[in-house]
């Protein structure tokens, strides 16, 4: 495949708009940041678009570590960083030997299960983890597991959003140190896992010159999501892109 030009206009202004909502996402709306990932896996094949998209989030990092660089809590990190190589390792091991078709059927799961949780969050009330905040095997437990769930997703889907998300919600971190934290976390993981793809052949020249036509469009939409958040309805904004999460989910596992 030659990359975009194989794309077609249609495929062409979908693989658009998710690379804006990339940089809307990484921006200001972090709820919304797993659409992209399904978005993309629609009109490109799914193992392609892993490799494809991975640049494109880097550069969306880069646009959000402008705005939260100095508000970050590195004690969490520090405590993650260890777990989630383990689930790099376990991404990789299944990408390595997956076809693309079952990528897809696993980005499609993905997604499915964080855009439920997202939308049903607040009255399951984040109790799914029992989180305790005293030092201990507990606490332990919990982050050794969820740091691994991390890097699995991330490295076989680009969509360990939501359990890093809950993870920092019960660290109780204030909202300032909650986004910092978010960037400088997966600005590290994303570009990480480039020697990962590259080895995989997931990034090649063709990705690159697709990463970088479409790569004005993550600065408008950092922009624009900077600009324009307090005027949006963000509570409205973030239900729309996640049931359409939901449904691009849905629509891997229809057969092409």
């Amino acid at each position: 495949m030659t990359l975009p030009l194989e794309l077609g206009v249609v495929g062409f202004l979908v693989a658009a708009l998710a690379t804006f909502l990339i940089g809307l996402a990484k921006s200001a709306l972090p709820a919304a940041a797993t659409m992209p990932v399904g978005v993309m896996a629609l009109v490109l094949p799914p193992k392609v678009s892993i490799g494809a998209i991975l640049p494109l989030l880097i550069l969306g990092d880069l646009v959000a570590l402008y705005a939260y660089r100095k508000t970050t809590d590195w004690s969490v990190l520090r405590r993650l960083t260890p777990w989630i190589l383990i689930g790099f390792l376990i991404g990789y091991v299944f990408l390595d030997r997956a076809s693309s078709r079952e990528v897809g059927y696993a980005i499609g799961l993905i997604l499915i299960f964080s855009s439920f949780w997202e939308l049903n969050k607040k009255r399951i009330n984040l109790e799914i983890i029992p989180w305790d905040d005293r030092a201990g095997p507990k606490k332990t437990l919990i982050t050794s597991i969820t740091g691994v769930l991390i890097g699995a997703l991330s490295m076989s889907a680009n969509a360990s959003g939501p359990i890093m998300a809950v993870y920092l919600i019960k660290v109780r971190l204030p909202i300032l140190i909650f986004m910092g934290t978010t960037s400088w976390a997966f600005f590290i993981i994303n570009v990480s896992k480039v020697p990962f793809n590259v080895a995989l052949g997931l990034i090649s020249a063709e990705t690159l010159l697709f990463g970088l036509v479409m790569s004005p469009l993550i600065l408008v939409g950092g922009l624009w999501g900077q600009r324009l958040i307090k005027k949006l309805n963000q509570d409205k904004f973030e239900k729309f892109a996640l049931y359409s999460t939901l449904l691009a989910g849905l629509l891997l596992f229809i057969p092409r």
